[in-house]
């Protein structure tokens, strides 16, 4: 599958809110409780914040990826797949762009994931992330692909991805 980016402008941010509501309410709902005023404005902060690209497929928009590069890390903000483009590689493909800048700037990759997102969690294990802080509802995972940090990693998640 054949993904393009292009930085998110004003006119998406409908759009991207959708997307973002569609993919995280339920889990949002579970951690913090939803209020569509305060969830709107506060997407609508966070994407001023770093890079938003929205990621198309045969010129369909089907989600987008937010990172933030940092003095000594890059974030990954967000990673939203719309529910009727998810499971098609869309996420992997997506992500790895983000992986691929975080090591050419020699900089580990930070994200969060709610803990009863288990789908989402168990998926960025299984590509390298590991767990670094939990609170029982947020965690905070790193992938960190610099030299000092390999023969500390468990590498059988980058043998998955590289013998696929």
């Amino acid at each position: 599958m054949d993904l393009n980016y292009s930085q998110a402008a004003s006119g998406d941010l409908e759009w991207l809110f959708d997307t973002y509501k569609r993919t995280m309410r339920v889990f949002v709902t579970q951690v913090y409780g939803w209020d569509e005023d305060s969830q709107r404005a506060g997407f609508a902060k966070s994407v001023r914040q770093g890079t938003c690209q929205i990621v198309t497929c045969e010129s369909k928009r089907c989600g987008f990826l937010h990172w933030e590069i940092e003095p000594d890390l890059v974030w990954l903000r967000m990673l939203c797949v719309a529910p009727d483009m998810q499971r098609k590689s869309i996420g992997s493909q997506a992500i790895a762009k983000v992986l691929s800048l975080s090591s050419h700037l020699q900089k580990p990759l930070y994200l969060h994931v709610f803990a009863c997102n288990r789908v989402a969690y168990d998926w960025y294990r299984k590509i390298g992330f590991v767990e670094i802080e939990n609170d029982g509802r947020v965690c905070v995972m790193m992938f960190d692909s610099s030299p000092a940090s390999r023969p500390l990693r468990d590498t059988s998640a980058i043998n998955f991805l590289r013998d696929r």
